[in-house]
């Protein structure tokens, strides 16, 4: 009993810490990847972050959506590479396909866009997006994703070939900025964690070095 006593208050330390201190900022930089933006790409291609079993995108992945429509409304690019998800859920297949056009449209992009489809990983991503963009003779593409996956996204698309700039999108409630709240320094430390899970598992996997 002693020993879970003691387990419990560790833990109950590292969430106040975590929560009520900056201390996730520091961890968190070495994960993102923020490079100088050119004039023009080939391409901009948004990553996906999730949807609701309702179709409707979460919010990291509109905010990945809004960023790279953005770039995309500077004319960095004549085209921009868009994934899109379709999952299972308890014998019901949904997509964001309609949230994701939906968005697009109510934002007037001029950018012609193309859906990716069947994306489960930042590796499947990056492979249909190769594929895509090899034929057109597209090389350099500005990868937007959220700022804790920009590291491990925008190595994963150079070791099949792209030459990337990598642009961490504007993520709301990232809990990685002065001024954040204890639910939002949590789920950032959350998605540290889970990077550095992700990370190591593509390097040990060889798919990023």
């Amino acid at each position: 009993r002693p020993l879970l006593w003691m387990g419990a208050g560790v833990i109950a330390l590292l969430c106040i810490m975590i929560a009520y201190t900056p201390i996730v900022s520091p961890l968190a930089q070495p994960l993102i990847r923020r490079d100088s933006i050119p004039a023009r790409v080939d391409a901009i291609a948004v990553l996906s972050a999730g949807f609701t079993p309702d179709g409707m995108m979460r919010s990291e992945t509109l905010d990945r959506l809004l960023s790279g429509l953005g770039l995309a409304r500077r004319g960095l690019a004549p085209v921009m590479l868009l994934s899109r998800e379709r999952k299972d859920f308890g014998g019901a297949v949904a997509s964001d396909s309609v949230d994701l056009r939906n968005v697009t449209a109510l934002v007037g992009a001029a950018t012609p866009t193309i859906f990716v489809d069947s994306v489960t990983t930042t590796r499947t991503e990056a492979l249909r997006m190769r594929a895509i963009a090899r034929p057109r003779g597209w090389k350099t593409v500005a990868v937007v994703t959220s700022p804790l996956h920009s590291r491990r996204a925008c190595a994963t698309f150079e070791a099949v070939g792209f030459k990337v700039v990598c642009v961490p999108a504007a993520v709301r409630e990232s809990g990685l900025y002065r001024g954040s709240n204890a639910e939002d320094r949590l789920r950032a430390f959350r998605s540290w964690l889970y990077e550095m899970f992700a990370t190591d598992s593509y390097r040990r996997r060889g798919w990023i070095p």
